[in-house]
């Protein structure tokens, strides 16, 4: 019974699981510090929740504007941060109406639309311009409009066989017109040294 090479395999056992537990926190620092310099050298020191309007304006994209309650903010600011929006919330100075406006920009419309989803309000009402869909009739028809089936051909465009040339009287009139040539050309004789 050797105790010592069980000891040894257990020290080696631990020692590789410590090591692998090691790589895997590095691993996730390092990710954790490339953004961190990602964002920095962006100069946005805020990624997701509240920010002020001057760190939105860098944001690429229009800007969108939303109504809010002034007593969802909190619920909203905690559902922002979750879902990763930036956004800045606007009060009226001097007004005291209830809402406060949340401006955000284009590319967190989803997460936007589903926050609001989900803390009860209503979905916005779609204009006829966004109703209308991308493959409209166009202005003009096309050369060979068809509204029925078929190649687009109308019955007076049809041939029929009788207006047809026979290729054999075609194949004739070329072989005349090769024949009148060769009869006409002229031998040049070769140059010989």
């Amino acid at each position: 019974m050797e105790v010592s090479g069980e000891v040894a395999d257990l020290v080696v056992k631990e020692g590789i699981q410590v090591t692998e537990a090691a790589a895997k926190l590095a691993g996730k620092g390092i990710i954790n510090a490339t953004a961190l310099l990602v964002a920095l050298a962006k100069d946005s020191h805020k990624v997701v929740g509240k920010t002020n309007i001057q760190r939105l304006a860098k944001e690429d994209g229009e800007a969108v504007i939303l109504p809010l309650k002034t007593s969802d903010l909190k619920t909203f600011d905690k559902l922002a941060k979750q879902y990763g929006i930036l956004y800045a919330a606007v009060k009226k100075k001097g007004v005291e109406t209830g809402v406060i406006d949340i401006i955000s920009t284009v590319s967190y419309s989803p997460q936007l639309n589903l926050v609001f989803e989900a803390m009860g309000y209503a979905r916005p009402q779609q204009t006829k311009e966004e109703q209308t869909t991308k493959k409209a009739k166009s202005r003009a028809p096309q050369e060979r409009f068809s509204t029925g089936r078929g190649n687009g051909s109308t019955p007076s465009q049809t041939i029929t066989t009788n207006d047809k040339p026979s290729v054999r009287t075609r194949l004739e009139a070329l072989r005349a017109a090769s024949e009148q040539t060769k009869s006409t050309s002229v031998r040049i004789p070769d140059k010989t040294r």
